[in-house]
């Protein structure tokens, strides 16, 4: 007769990190190109790593005749000692479900709180208190969506003509404080939702679909526009893909994602990884892909790997002391676009 056991996962590193596909997170240890896990997610289920890095939140939707019937939303707590499941928090089964996005989510900077992003088509803030493990409240944000956590209990949204909304919680997960800014970039050249949080100065890095920078400058309930730059140059590329950007350990370095395309090519897969020295403002190396991408993201300290994603299901490593792509993962399922992993 066969006897089962559970396994418990290696000691979490720097060199570790979750992609997340359609339906199914992967855990990966970049360091030696290992699968170490794998969490099965709802519907358009998406993820988000706990700031102690003990817990995966999983945020999904179920259907009780599996595409149809009654709907239930949950955040489900994921153990990371063995990604066993160790509770289930319902919410309003009123979260955005179209595409797997990186901020339709996210845990305030001091852990306390988990918000999601609903559209009804009514925009609103699910909010879930993670020591109470509860759901505590939604609050109405009328035409401002996806969220961009910084400071304490602060949150950032934007608004379909480009302005911002910043709000905090208090300690009891309700509404504490609302500030509207004006916009701060012009229509004519958006900018790509998947920034960076910069978390030393206290910004939010953006790019535009032209190659602008665009730093936001926070500073509780306000915020401004930094003066923008053009890493294009007047050449010919352009940013590209789905989480296009990423930092270094240090938020000395930007890796921006990029093609040679021309306008409205901004979904498209890059080949070409830009460096940008955030401090000279300059592009200080172009890195050169062995094969189209959608999602960058640069994990390790001592040693720095660039990982880059493509919606196929195929995962390229590049460790940056070398030139030229070291490893690569295949076969992680279709609808790969996220790329995650724990601070240290």
């Amino acid at each position: 007769m066969e006897s089962f056991k559970t396994l418990s996962l290696p000691p979490l590193s720097a060199e570790q990190i979750f992609v997340v596909a359609l339906n199914r997170a992967f855990f990966i240890d970049i360091q030696n190109q290992r699968v170490l896990g794998m969490i099965d997610l709802g519907y358009v289920g998406n993820i988000v790593l706990s700031a102690d890095a003990q817990y995966v939140y999983a945020v999904e939707s179920f259907y009780s005749r599996g595409t149809r019937g009654k709907r239930t939303d949950v955040v489900t707590l994921y153990d990371m000692k063995n990604l066993s499941v160790v509770d289930e928090i319902e919410i309003p089964p009123k979260r955005f479900l179209c595409v797997i996005k990186k901020y339709t989510q996210a845990l305030s900077n001091d852990g306390r709180f988990l918000l999601v992003c609903n559209i009804t088509p009514a925009s609103s803030v699910t909010v879930v208190d993670l020591h109470k493990k509860k759901f505590v409240r939604e609050i109405a944000t009328p035409g401002y969506v996806l969220l961009y956590p910084y400071e304490s209990r602060r949150f950032a949204m934007f608004g379909q003509e480009g302005s911002l909304l910043l709000f905090s919680l208090n300690d009891e997960g309700h509404l504490q404080q609302k500030n509207r800014i004006p916009a701060g970039f012009s229509l004519n050249d958006p900018l790509f939702e998947h920034g960076v949080y910069l978390k030393r100065t206290n910004r939010y890095c953006f790019i535009s679909y032209e190659g602008m920078i665009k730093l936001l400058q926070l500073s509780g309930p306000t915020a401004q526009w930094e003066k923008s730059w053009d890493i294009t140059q007047g050449s010919d590329y352009r940013p590209c893909g789905w989480q296009l950007l990423s930092c270094d350990s240090l938020e000395n370095n930007l890796y921006i994602l990029m093609h040679k395309a021309g306008k409205d090519k901004h979904k498209e897969s890059g080949k070409e990884v830009w460096v940008v020295d955030l401090v000279d403002q300059k592009v200080s190396r172009k890195i050169e892909l062995e094969r189209p991408v959608d999602s960058i993201h640069i994990v390790g300290k001592e040693k720095t790997y660039l990982c880059g994603l493509n919606h196929k299901g195929y995962l390229d490593i590049y460790d940056l002391q070398k030139v030229g792509r070291t490893a690569f993962i295949e076969e992680l399922g279709e609808g790969a676009f996220l790329l995650l992993s724990y601070e240290f």
